[in-house]
């Protein structure tokens, strides 16, 4: 269960028996996951007739990831990967094959994810004790949203060099999915970028580096702690790596184009207001294409004065009885509508 007052904080690294290995996402790496693959002309499933021991196997392949084949008319010999089913040993792939062959395959990790293998957990010293028994990814079965979700901070490399650490260059990842609980202290996971903390398009995370930062995120907000990163023996600007996007993404909310401070209303969702709000220059109301209800309401406590429906029809409260006649003022009661007007 997650604590607010103290986040879990520990380096995933080799160690314990673990074989700590990072495997990125979006490269052109072909060490990953290798079979032996039957393809038919005209068919989008590939069966698989022979796994690789020395690589990784189908199940952990997951919809979104990139199948290489040469000699199958796929574009750059790569193709989305649709589904797995594991029991049957088959692939569904995006594009069909134009030929009939059987040969080496090669899965690809997509961009945005990367598999950490048999990551050794070691925590601060002195820190209460925990394990990685604590830790769900946000797409595991047992994952409960009440809980707090789990953030993997690792420095980044080019996607051209994934071996080669860029200095400076920090990411933060969501652990989306535990997919081997080998003991308490070691596990194989996937980590996944998120809307909050987006991969730059250039970079991954480095398959170069010994050892990366794991820890419990706030619970309403899901942001990484500050902390300093001596204190768990990694590169101390993973300590900083989640202030880096949020005091970015803060600075550029709340900075006018001259670069001064300015209020703004940076919200998406719902936004509850108490007082007064006023707009300066043009305003205009969008309505969700998903909803189905009324987006714009008028209301003076339990009654609502004027309405907008999802169809975009004005519509008028029905008074029980009238109000008080106001000049120019409109009201409906009793399926009649009455105007104010002044005397002349």
């Amino acid at each position: 269960m997650a604590n607010q007052d103290l986040l879990k904080l520990g380096r995933v690294t080799a160690g314990s028996g673990g074989d700590f290995t990072i495997f990125p996402g979006g490269t052109t790496s072909n060490s990953f996951i290798r079979f032996t693959g039957q393809f038919q002309d005209g068919s989008t499933t590939v069966t698989v007739t022979a796994p690789n021991a020395s690589y990784y196997g189908i199940e952990y392949i997951r919809p979104g990831f990139l199948l290489r084949k040469t000699g199958q008319g796929f574009t750059d010999n790569l193709t989305e990967v649709v589904s797995v089913n594991v029991g049957n040993n088959t692939i569904e792939i995006l594009d069909a094959a134009t030929a009939d062959s059987t040969g080496t395959t090669v899965v690809r990790i997509n961009k945005g994810l990367t598999f950490v293998q048999s990551g050794s957990l070691v925590t601060p010293s002195g820190y209460p004790i925990w394990k990685y028994t604590s830790v769900t990814g946000s797409q595991d079965s047992e994952y409960n949203t009440d809980y707090s979700k789990w953030a993997a901070l690792v420095p980044l490399a080019l996607t051209s060099s994934v071996s080669a650490t860029v200095s400076t260059v920090y990411g933060v990842y969501d652990i989306s999915e535990i997919t081997d609980r080998i003991s308490d202290d070691l596990s194989s996971f996937y980590i996944s970028a998120s809307v909050a903390y987006p991969e730059p398009a250039a970079y991954t995370p480095s398959s170069g580096v010994t050892n990366i930062a794991i820890t419990e995120t706030t619970l309403t907000s899901s942001i990484a702690p500050l902390f300093h990163g001596g204190d768990i023996s990694v590169l101390e600007g993973l300590g900083f790596a989640a202030a880096q996007n949020q005091i970015v993404q803060f600075i550029s909310q709340n900075s006018g184009s001259s670069g001064g401070s300015v209020v703004t209303f940076p919200f998406t969702g719902s936004a509850q207001i108490t007082g007064s709000l006023a707009v300066t220059g043009s305003s205009t109301f969008l309505k969700d294409t998903d909803r189905a209800d009324d987006f714009f309401l008028i209301q003076s406590a339990s009654f609502t004065a004027l309405k907008s429906t999802d169809k975009g029809v004005i519509t008028f409260g029905d008074f029980t009885s009238l109000p008080t006649a106001v000049d120019g003022g409109f009201a409906y009661s009793g399926s009649n509508f009455y105007a104010g007007i002044g005397d002349s």
